[in-house]
């Protein structure tokens, strides 16, 4: 159905989790409130059921324009109340529960919430959520809960901590990176260069390349044979670099490469390396740098020792 259809582009996986995680909980404080008997602070669960339920439905509704910072306040109130529940020496069943939604915040804080903030938070939390638990009689070792039952929670927290932070840092490896090739897109790749340009303390190059007769290539074979012919020199290249080097793709079959600690007698020798292990022809300008280049500068003076090369091979005869 398209309604249907247009409902789900409305999300993304952080309105999809917010929206899971949010039911989840609820069911956990219903479930909680179902048993008058055992649990002793029925108003707090009823607000946090109340919050539950209004994030669940907000997430619904807003979809992938949910802002992030609704997420955080929600943890934000969630970390508080668990630390609260878990002090409660009188509530076994509470502080079970607690210890129970501890994963599904830290999972969020891994995935959606950037190393920056997230990594003191989980810190914090693992430092408050400790203390909390030592001084709970439940989690003595003679304790109703036990040591061990503290320690599996802890490490269940930075689980899932470390398992959401690994999602975040691939979707964004994913999202930077060209999928044929596996070269940086042109916004991270001057992104990267940028960061390595402002730390830099060695010699630097950057190697401007382009595609000889891509566009017969494309022509003549079809796109597949000129998708073949940029992914399988890309390969080789990356074969033949540095883990320090950075291949991005600027557009089409323009490519460039950051060359770390490499002055421009050396990047000649790595070209003839890249080269040799290409299956495709390319031409390429290469620039070093120089005080007070900023990328910008470096780009063009590469371009125009590339496009200087392309039209000295179109003045050579052929045959």
């Amino acid at each position: 159905m398209p309604s249907a259809t247009a409902f789900l582009r409305r999300h993304d996986a952080h309105s999809w989790y917010i929206t899971f995680a949010a039911v989840l909980m609820s069911l956990t404080l219903a479930v909680d409130l179902l048993f008058p008997d055992y649990i002793e602070h029925r108003a707090l669960n009823w607000a946090l059921l109340v919050i539950t339920l209004t994030s669940a439905v907000t997430a619904l509704f807003l979809g992938r324009r949910l802002p992030r910072w609704v997420g955080i306040v929600a943890v934000f109130i969630f970390l508080v109340a668990q630390a609260y529940f878990l002090s409660l020496a009188d509530d076994p069943q509470t502080v079970i529960s607690a210890l129970q939604q501890l994963p599904i915040v830290a999972f969020y804080l891994g995935w959606f919430v950037r190393p920056r903030l997230a990594l003191p938070l989980i810190a914090l939390c693992m430092a408050v959520f400790g203390m909390v638990m030592v001084s709970n009689p439940l989690f003595n070792p003679e304790g109703r809960i036990g040591a061990p039952v503290a320690v599996h929670g802890l490490l269940s927290l930075l689980f899932c901590y470390i398992a959401g932070n690994y999602l975040w840092r691939r979707a964004k490896r994913v999202d930077a990176t060209d999928a044929l090739t596996g070269a940086l897109h042109r916004a991270p790749f001057f992104e990267r260069a940028a960061v390595r340009l402002r730390r830099r303390t060695t010699p630097m190059s950057l190697l401007a390349i382009d595609f000889d007769g891509f566009k017969q290539v494309n022509d003549a074979h079809g796109h597949a044979a000129g998708d073949r012919a940029l992914e399988t020199t890309v390969s080789a290249w990356r074969s033949e670099l540095r883990g320090s080097d950075v291949i991005g793709r600027l557009g089409g079959d323009e490519f460039a490469i950051l060359l770390p600690d490499t002055d421009r007698a050396e990047t000649s020798a790595i070209v003839e390396r890249l080269q040799a292990a290409s299956t495709h022809p390319w031409s390429w300008g290469a620039s070093e740098y120089a005080a007070g280049d900023d990328l910008a500068a470096l780009l063009q003076r590469a371009d125009a020792a590339l496009y200087a090369q392309k039209r000295l091979k179109r003045q050579v005869p052929h045959g």
